[in-house]
């Protein structure tokens, strides 16, 4: 434990490691340090800094009261750097790989200044585990990243084994909150930050170490595949020291660990899939006059004046793409600064059908606003679907009339209809290869749309596009590596998301009526075979995960739910399409 000198400077109480002295971190001007700084992460309740000086690399974390309430609780509690130091220094002690504490602040009551801080020794070479998988790991190659990957997945199981070994238990368990660093070898070290949350216990026991796996497994179950999990699952139980009858060993534990965080995820999602409308430091409302509406806060209110002033502006720009226009909606595409960045971006008005819309208004969202709301929600279950931006209304005696959405558009895409087609180009096995990739893609994203409680009413091939994005942590899709060295995989989305429903249980005749749209949007195109829709079946039905699913009942109810379709859109005199 490092040795600490206890003083006052300007209206702070300090416990400083004597190396701190005289160098200016422990300095305060204006609740922030004197020096030169780096701001690492900001946020409403505190502030991170990285001060470089020569021989001394450290972190500051500045804990700021942010409203009364936080204020309050200051004065009858003991501070958040306390208090976060204090379970570094126990978390160390447990045998747990953490920070090294160097100083503790505190403001006193008679000074000017406020909150608390923390001085901690910055891990040489270390990053968060979030931005070393989405920034760091898709510029590996391919053999390097199966390399680091596998043994980051079990370095994790054993960490995790650790704690709960050692009686730590982080409330808030995420990869923004594990320090990776790799060695020569690329062999990972990770080490446990942002303690605030922990609270200590005797060792764990099954129950408590589901629970506590649960929070981080919210996270990776959207975004590292079965196989990865898995491997950090039995490096887990083969380093916990529980009694060899603890249910952790027996057969169903990780299943129960896979269906809890499910749960888990289905919970958390529907109590944020309304945070898009209102205000908060993610989105706010906007209006003028003419129409009200939200928008993501990034978008500054500048560019959106003008079309908050006059929602159809835009469709008399010159150089805007017009996309479609018909009856019930007009789409147009063009540039627009968002953030600090120039994105092209689609803009879509939803036109009033019938006189009864408004009315229809007051007990459902409109279609505009569904798009909206489901499009963040996709987004927040880890399915891919370009991010709305915007979205407001006309108003008439109170009532909600013409719609307007601003997204994001997704750059070099095709629909998977067009990308089908376009496979014939290539020589026979290639297109084998090209078009089995596809369709499993294909497969495993309506798949995963189902498990996660969505339906899509519309699911047909003109709202599904096909681009190549940077590979995530577990790669499923065609894989290539771009004249850059980055590595990039077919990937698809989701657009139109008007027919997107949430749903307590995805009925089967639901999942039937779903697959069935999809496959008309294929019928008469002769870009499939039996055999390719039967692999489809195969990999969305799960076989040999969930066992040898009934697939000809399956494949029965598909058939009789695509002439059910094919009747009604004769007898309402629409193509199929």
């Amino acid at each position: 434990m490092t040795a600490t000198v206890a003083f006052t400077s300007a209206g702070v109480r300090w416990q400083a490691a004597p190396e701190l002295i005289d160098r200016g971190v422990l300095c305060f001007d204006g609740l922030r340090p004197s020096h030169e700084f780096t701001i690492v992460k900001q946020g409403p309740q505190c502030t991170v800094y990285r001060v470089a000086l020569s021989g001394l690399d450290v972190h500051v974390k500045h804990y700021h009261p942010a409203d009364a309430r936080s204020r309050a609780r200051s004065m009858v509690r003991q501070s958040k750097a306390r208090a976060e130091a204090a379970r570094l220094r126990e978390t160390a002690a447990r045998g747990v790989p953490t920070l090294e504490v160097l100083a503790v602040g505190e403001a006193t009551p008679d000074s000017g200044a406020r909150g608390s801080c923390l001085v901690t020794r910055t891990l040489a070479g270390a990053r968060s585990l979030t931005a070393f998988l989405e920034e760091e790991f898709p510029l590996f190659d391919p053999a390097r990243r199966a390399r680091v990957r596998q043994a980051l997945a079990a370095a994790l199981g054993r960490l995790l084994a650790r704690m709960h070994d050692a009686g730590v238990v982080h409330a808030d368990l995420h990869p923004g909150n594990l320090l990776l660093r790799l060695d020569s070898d690329d062999q990972p070290e990770l080490h446990l930050i942002d303690l605030y949350a922990v609270r200590f216990s005797p060792p764990l026991d099954w129950p408590r170490s589901r629970d506590n796996l649960v929070v981080l497994n919210r996270w990776f179950i959207l975004r590292a595949t079965r196989s990865d999990r898995l491997r950090c699952w039995r490096a887990y139980r083969e380093a916990r020291a529980l009694p060899c009858g603890s249910r952790l060993y027996s057969e169903e534990a990780v299943r129960e660990l896979e269906g809890d965080t499910l749960l888990s995820n289905l919970d958390f999602w529907r109590s944020r899939d309304r945070r898009c409308l209102g205000g908060n430091r993610w989105f706010r409302r906007v209006g003028s006059a003419a129409v009200r509406g939200y928008a993501a806060a990034d978008v500054d209110p500048g560019v959106l004046a003008p079309m908050l002033a006059d929602a159809d502006e835009p469709f008399r720009r010159s150089g805007v793409v017009v996309l479609k226009d018909s009856p019930s909606s007009t789409v147009i595409e063009f540039d627009m600064r968002v953030g600090a960045a120039l994105r092209r971006v689609i803009y879509k008005r939803f036109a009033m059908t019938r006189w009864t819309d408004p009315l229809a208004a007051l007990f459902r969202s409109p279609p505009a606003m569904r798009s909206y709301i489901m499009g963040h929600g996709l987004r927040l279950r880890g399915l891919p679907t370009p991010r709305p931006l915007a979205v407001w209304h006309r108003t008439r005696f109170g009532l909600l009339r013409e719609g307007y959405l601003l997204t994001e558009k997704v750059h070099d895409a095709s629909d998977v209809v067009d990308h089908a087609a376009s496979l014939g180009r290539l020589p026979s096995e290639a297109r084998r290869v090209a078009l089995g990739s596809l369709i499993g893609q294909t497969a495993r994203l309506v798949a995963t749309l189902h498990a996660r409680r969505l339906s899509h009413r519309d699911l047909k091939a003109a709202n599904l596009l096909v681009n190549a994005v940077p590979c995530r942590v577990g790669v499923r899709g065609a894989v290539e590596t771009t004249a850059s060295g980055r590595s990039v995989e077919q990937q698809i989305w989701f657009i139109d998301l008007v027919g997107v429903r949430r749903q307590v249980v995805v009925s089967p005749l639901r999942r039937a009526r779903n697959l069935a749209r999809l496959y008309a949007s294929f019928h008469g195109r002769g870009l499939l075979t039996r055999t390719d829709l039967l692999r489809f079946l195969r990999i969305y039905l799960g076989w040999g995960l969930r066992g040898w699913s009934d697939w000809k009942s399956w494949w029965t109810a598909i058939a009789q739910a695509f002439c059910a379709k094919v009747r009604r859109n004769r007898r309402n005199r629409r193509p199929l399409r």
